[in-house]
């Protein structure tokens, strides 16, 4: 499959659907690199402050962006004994949140590991929007949504949505939640192994899009799936050697998938602390981070 890899098609979070603005990646000049040999979908995130968070081989680190200039690191073991399996920053209490086997720690910022939250699963990924923190449970066996309290960690189960009722008979699970104001996104993997995207109201779990199979070209046997919202129904996906996609569902009718670049195991989007737009990427690959400007053209009709 051809696309012109150099374009981010489309809108941001600022931008409207039927806006004449495109992002382009200057993938071929990164702003900064950081060299972080033996990756493969290492969880990270970032926060509002252009930091990146990312767990390595049982250590935490956190980096300044642009420059990757580490401010700290520290070794989980023995605090964690079990591999974080996701992360993502909670606004609520300027935190995040890393998940590992059944239970939440928060990281505050002034550097602190704690206990956030004991669950009654393994989580397999956690997400985050406006109030509540939903909660994925071993590929998708069932998916809680919480509430907590700003000054407490003991948080209300509002509800809980089990895996018969969020995808199809022949699909095998959901790997990756990202949500985004009344959206949430979640990588299906399908009976055939490959993936799709499908998107659902927070509140009620309704399906508001079914994803079509992302056209990738190698073997479709990738595991890693992992998804950044750009807006309701516009997503960016990372699948590791299958590469980078821009998936847009905006209009039912017309499902655009754009290939970006060939080798992504992980993908934040950084805003601008002023403006707060959408400024930059960090694209994680086997062997580091690579962040890269996003550059807003206006195309002429």
């Amino acid at each position: 499959m051809e696309t012109n890899i150099d374009e981010l098609s489309s809108h941001m979070s600022t931008l409207t659907t039927n806006s004449n603005e495109i992002l382009k990646l200057d993938k071929d000049r990164p702003l900064s690199t950081f060299t972080l040999p033996s990756m493969s979908s290492c969880p990270m995130a970032t926060d509002d402050y252009n930091h990146l968070l990312i767990y390595h081989h049982q250590t935490l680190i956190l980096f300044q962006l642009p420059t990757f200039e580490i401010l700290f690191s520290t070794t989980l073991f023995p605090l964690i004994q079990c591999q974080i399996s996701d992360i993502c920053f909670y606004s609520i209490t300027n935190c995040f949140l890393l998940s590992s086997s059944n239970t939440i720690y928060s990281l505050s910022s002034n550097k602190q590991i704690e206990l956030f939250h004991q669950c009654s699963n393994t989580i397999w990924s956690i997400t985050y929007t406006l109030k509540y923190i939903f909660i994925c449970y071993l590929f998708g066996s069932s998916i809680e949504q919480w509430e907590f309290n700003s000054s407490s960690t003991n948080g209300i189960l509002l509800n809980t949505w089990f895996k018969k009722d969020l995808i199809e008979i022949f699909d095998t699970g959901i790997n990756c939640i990202r949500a985004i104001d009344q959206c949430i996104g979640m990588t299906i993997k399908q009976s055939n192994f490959s993936w799709r995207i499908d998107i659902f109201d927070i509140l009620t779990m309704n399906k508001l899009r079914r994803g079509r199979t992302i056209q990738q070209e190698a073997g479709l046997s990738n595991w890693i799936g992992l998804l950044f919202p750009i807006d309701h129904y516009c997503y960016l996906f990372a699948d590791g050697d299958e590469g980078l996609f821009l998936i847009d569902q905006t209009n039912e009718q017309d499902y655009k998938e754009h290939s970006i670049m060939n080798i992504a195991c992980n993908i934040c989007l950084i805003r601008d602390v002023n403006s707060k737009k959408y400024a930059s990427i960090v694209v994680q690959t086997h062997e580091g981070l690579n962040i890269y400007n996003i550059q807003q053209l206006t195309l002429s009709i």
